[in-house]
């Protein structure tokens, strides 16, 4: 019993300091005009890819918008109701936005907003195969694929409230018949900002990445007009998010019912970005 106290007193005081490090730092940053924005979902390899494009270019990176990680990502919620202004929001969190590259996954969905505010921004999707990238959003937060409801499921509450928002995503208008349904609804919003806006969006597959780590890299550096003249061959195999178990099969993962889902809503898109055949 002393420890979980001990445990939750050294928590708070760990975000407290954080948030007291991250007001001081702002303090003196501003805003850079144009970064290079890295969007998709989350778990599509995102944090691996900006990290490299970094580390190979030299250049300064965000991976997270810290601010919103510290306040359970309520800004983003606070922009979508209409309480706050994108540039309210990118004023609260101006010291990840003072950097060179700005990745955040939930950007994806204020990409209007982000060219809006930075007309002279580039911008990077990276996609990934729906049925592996919500096996792999689940199996972060320890929720299993085969459920038909998580109503009943006792782990429910355990869910962080950030996450909470990928899986139930009411708040952005989808409306799932069960939670696979609305993870793969929010796969094809997510998709959809790439697949409307093609001409002015790199895209980047996960799956060409995991192929050839630096190749993909460099490939993006280039498009990027950036010099990728730093050797990251020691860094190619960290892992900057939790992985999940890409050996697991699918049909076990999810059962015949929830896989069908993810394939039947996700399909178009799927065809469009070159995993259907």
């Amino acid at each position: 019993m002393k420890s979980i106290i001990f445990k939750k007193k050294w928590r708070k005081l760990y975000f407290m300091l954080m948030k007291i490090n991250i007001e001081c730092r702002s303090v003196f940053v501003k805003i850079n005009p144009s970064p290079i924005f890295i969007l998709g979902n989350q778990k599509s390899g995102t944090s691996a890819i900006s990290a490299l494009l970094a580390s190979a270019t030299g250049c300064t990176v965000s991976i997270d918008l810290s601010k919103e990680w510290l306040y359970k990502r309520k800004g983003y919620l606070l922009v979508k109701e209409g309480k706050w202004t994108f540039a309210d929001f990118v004023e609260r969190n101006k010291l990840d936005f003072s950097r060179d590259i700005v990745k955040e996954a939930n950007l994806t969905l204020f990409y209007e907003d982000l060219v809006e505010t930075f007309p002279q921004s580039k911008f990077v999707f990276i996609a990934r195969d729906p049925r592996s990238n919500i096996r792999s959003i689940l199996n972060r937060i320890k929720v299993p694929g085969h459920l038909e409801s998580l109503e009943r499921w006792d782990q429910k509450p355990h869910i962080a409230i950030g996450w909470e928002k990928v899986v139930n995503g009411a708040w952005l208008g989808l409306d799932g018949d069960n939670y696979i349904s609305m993870l793969a609804q929010r796969w094809n919003l997510m998709s959809d900002v790439y697949i409307q806006n093609k001409n002015s969006i790199i895209l980047s597959r996960y799956e060409d990445f995991l192929v050839d780590k630096i190749g993909e890299i460099k490939r993006i550096a280039g498009r990027l007009h950036l010099n990728p003249h730093y050797d990251i061959s020691n860094k190619i195999n960290i892992q900057y998010q939790p992985r999940g178990n890409r050996e697991e099969n699918l049909r076990s993962f999810y059962g015949i019912k929830n896989l069908e889902r993810i394939e039947k809503i996700c399909r178009n898109n799927m065809t469009l970005l070159g995993y259907c055949r």
